[in-house]
């Protein structure tokens, strides 16, 4: 085992999400979310795995196309979802067979003024709700007639929105977003595409011609209250560590910085490998858990750069060098997400570069 933190990543778990996403997708086409380093999995290593197995690959810039489509020379279609931020990558997209998002007029403009040598696969993206990008309800079927008159569109145009509230299926908003994108799917001859993870799960009615899976291809739970296993997903990032150093504590005894904790009674307390200098949440408060011998231990104290202090009552039998997993396998990363009030998303795509990465 390598001396310091790991991160072992399954390329069998991966496949078996992606084979669950579509199982629940009733034959819609998938678009794999690998945008953000493919959610701190690693962009190259996990689009290499699925590439040949999706419809298409989610990226948020022209630089992570660029990534798949030169430097690994990925075939599979590539969409932008964040389109462009300027004229000439619209260029790039055109030279590099990317499919582009238009979500507001200053990219309509470019695009319609654009002498493009090649034709661009065109995605219109709506703004239903989340009120972030997208151009207004009431503009669709406008934008929609300028992009098909242009002459330079390869294939259908497709029209894609958001959910703000997915994880939250009792939310009002999802019904108002699910109405207005529905009225659009019944006015406009297009292709269609509104479902993240959340929406996949939650609203299955809705998946319409595209779902976009992002973290739940990754293992985690994309619905708040539930675990990932409750929908047969597995982990694919498993965090671990060692323990380097055990030590007996008396009663009153402070541990950490601040001294924040304080001992109740005697007891051993080891420390590991493992700090917010490798993506471990800070806001701990004392409610986090990590996993020695397979037994639960809380982590106590202030979490350090490089450190983390855990309770060790319940593994009394721990040595200097076992294993202590901070999420993944045996313990589910929402697990911790949920005791740090943090997010799947943030822990996940916060792992550091220090952490050695391990694909199996």
């Amino acid at each position: 085992m390598d001396k310091r933190a790991v991160a072992v990543l399954s390329t069998s778990n991966l496949i078996h999400n992606l084979n669950v996403i579509k199982s629940c997708s009733r034959g819609a086409k998938i678009i794999a979310m690998v945008k953000a380093n493919a959610y701190g999995h690693g962009i190259r290593s996990v689009s290499l795995r699925i590439a040949p197995l999706v419809d298409a690959l989610g990226v948020a810039s022209v630089e992570e196309a660029m990534i798949l489509r030169n430097g690994l020379n990925i075939k599979t279609p590539i969409i932008l979802m964040q389109g462009v931020l300027e004229q000439y990558d619209l260029i790039l997209a055109s030279n590099n067979d990317l499919d582009v998002v238009l979500h507001n007029h200053a990219q309509l403009d470019w695009f319609l003024n654009l002498d493009l040598k090649q034709k661009l696969k065109v995605w219109i993206k709506v703004n239903t709700g989340l009120g972030r990008l997208g151009f207004p309800v009431s503009e669709v079927y406008k934008v929609y007639e300028a992009v098909m008159k242009s002459g330079k569109v390869l294939g259908p145009v497709r029209i894609i929105s958001h959910f703000a509230c997915a994880d939250d299926p009792n939310h009002e908003l999802n019904y108002k977003q699910i109405g207005l994108f529905q009225n659009i799917v019944d006015t406009i001859d297009a292709e269609f595409s509104l479902c993240n993870s959340a929406g996949i799960f939650n609203f299955p009615d809705y998946v319409f011609d595209y779902v976009r899976p992002g973290l739940a291809l990754y293992g985690a739970s994309p619905v708040l209250g539930k675990m990932a296993s409750e929908f047969d997903l597995r982990p694919v990032m498993t965090v671990s560590t060692i323990l380097t150093s055990i030590q007996k504590f008396k009663k009153g005894d402070y541990i950490g910085y601040g001294g924040l904790y304080v001992c109740p009674e005697d007891m051993l307390v080891g420390i590991a490998s493992f700090g917010y200098g490798d993506g471990y949440p800070m806001n701990n408060e004392g409610r986090a858990q990590v996993l020695v011998n397979d037994k639960l231990c809380s982590v106590i104290g202030k979490v350090s750069m490089d450190m983390i202090a855990m309770d060790l009552r319940e593994c009394p039998n721990a040595r200097v060098g076992d294993k202590v997993i901070l999420w993944g396998e045996g313990l589910p990363v929402e697990a911790l997400a949920s005791q740090t009030h943090n997010s799947p998303y943030n822990l996940l795509t916060g792992v550091q570069n220090r952490v050695k990465f391990i694909w199996q």
